[in-house]
């Protein structure tokens, strides 16, 4: 080879080498990536996952402290001040509304073993910190930023974000600079599906938080329903039913009321027929007589607040069903409450599921056999009625989406009572919206 030619080969390859390397060093748009991005007026731009965004703005982001010294250092520094200085009150605070708790407690009450735990974990990390100097980090802070200084916020898709979460616990590098589709491969490479993988660990890597009054109630509400099961509503239309909680035999395997198929089957059969039927039910004790749905304007989980308020219950779920038979699809929607004051309840959490109604064979043997579903089924059948079999197939098709969705929502909020479970000072906890049972019933 010439040496000429020698020396365009080796340039050649310097070049390769240098777009190469360009490449590889070139930023990964956000619109690629998994993480949020939150830019201020005040400092650089944050990467991290949005935690809350309210109606007015004001936004709470988790950032990765590993990344957050690298990006802004000066923040860090100050967030970590003002962390040493409120722990010691907060666990002080927390020591003495857990004592208050034990106290109105019975004897016998299951929450004062979990109780005393975790008094003897806030106190030990109490005197630990006394005697140190120094608070524990913990691999996320919290960062929250009013409206105001808030110049632009990039949240992304949940799919997208799903994967950062996922590679955060697995402790990937450099997950906000990567993109969505780089942390999928390298999770596939370790055996992991971001979309079925959980990320709630994540939650216990964050800070201590303190409460105010309702969001202690809250927050004593999620740790109760730990060991007693909530008051349970569940229904369609106007009608709602408490229910019992898991029973052998009973629970997710079989939750759907023979009440259900039976507005169901009225709702296939239509005209006369259908209204004969519901009149039928009425009279058989299918539904309370006169039931109907709340006035028009009233917040729709409004009887069941005013229901829970009268059984005495400071905390309940209502879970309701609502059927398209045309467009072959039924929705599940769910909500838990807790009581903040008199006449006062938050809607602490709310789920809906949307399912589309197709075959379902084992579901639908699991509702054929619930003795209540079969004597209904049976009425049916002996009346005689044109289109009764058909009724009853689409009922039963629709019950068996009905159960799939409850217990998607069911898992949902199982995840949701879970997150709070590990610790009385944190995760930090939000609501949406308040309902209050004055005379109009209206928030």
């Amino acid at each position: 080879m010439s040496s000429r030619l020698h020396c365009m080969t080796v340039l050649a390859a310097l070049l390769i080498f240098r777009v190469g390397s360009a490449a590889d060093n070139r930023q990964v748009p956000i619109s690629q990536r998994g993480v949020d991005r939150l830019s201020s007026s005040r400092g650089p731009d944050l990467l991290g996952a949005v935690l809350r965004k309210t109606p007015r703005g004001d936004v709470v982001m988790a950032v990765r402290r590993e990344w957050l010294q690298g990006s802004d250092a000066a923040r860090l520094k100050r967030m970590d001040e003002d962390r040493a200085a409120s722990s010691t009150r907060i666990w002080r605070r927390l020591i003495e509304r857990i004592d208050a708790w034990k106290t109105a407690l019975k004897p016998d009450d299951p929450l004062l073993v979990s109780l005393s735990l975790e008094r003897t974990r806030v106190v030990n990390q109490l005197k630990a910190v006394e005697a140190s100097g120094r608070v524990p980090a913990t691999r996320f802070v919290l960062i929250s930023m009013p409206a105001t200084d808030v110049s632009s916020l990039t949240i992304q898709v949940p799919a997208r974000k799903q994967i950062a979460l996922v590679a955060w616990v697995e402790e990937l590098d450099d997950v906000e600079t990567r993109s969505a589709r780089d942390l999928a491969a390298e999770l596939a490479k370790m055996g992991i599906d971001p979309a079925t993988a959980s990320a709630e660990s994540l939650w216990r890597d964050v800070p201590a938080v303190e409460d105010d009054k309702p969001t202690w109630l809250v927050r004593r509400a999620l740790k109760t329903i730990q060991l007693v099961e909530p008051l349970h509503f569940q229904g369609t239309g106007g009608l709602l039913v408490a229910v019992n909680g898991k029973k052998p035999g009973r629970g997710l395997d079989q939750p759907i009321d023979s009440k259900v198929i039976g507005d169901l089957l009225g709702q296939v059969l239509g005209g006369n027929l259908g209204g004969d039927l519901g009149k039928l039910l009425d009279q058989l004790g299918g539904r309370p007589g006169g039931a109907k749905p709340g006035g028009v304007g009233l917040d729709p989980l409004l009887p069941a607040v005013r229901r829970a308020e009268s059984a005495g219950r400071d905390a309940f779920r209502v879970t309701r069903f609502r059927h398209d038979v045309a467009g072959r699809r039924t929705m599940v929607q769910s909500e838990f409450l807790v009581q903040l004051d008199r006449g006062e309840w938050a809607v602490v959490w709310q789920a809906s599921e949307t399912i589309m109604v197709r075959a379902r064979p084992e579901a639908r043997k699991r509702i054929e056999g619930d003795p209540r579903v079969q004597g209904l089924l049976n009425l049916v059948k002996g009346l005689g009625l044109d289109g009764g079999d058909q009724a009853i197939e689409t009922a039963l098709q629709f019950g068996a989406a009905t159960q799939e969705g409850q217990e998607r929502i069911d898992a949902g909020f199982l995840r949701f009572r879970d997150r709070y479970s590990h610790r009385l000072d944190g995760p930090p906890l939000w609501w949406g919206r308040t309902i209050r049972t004055g005379e109009d019933g209206k928030p």
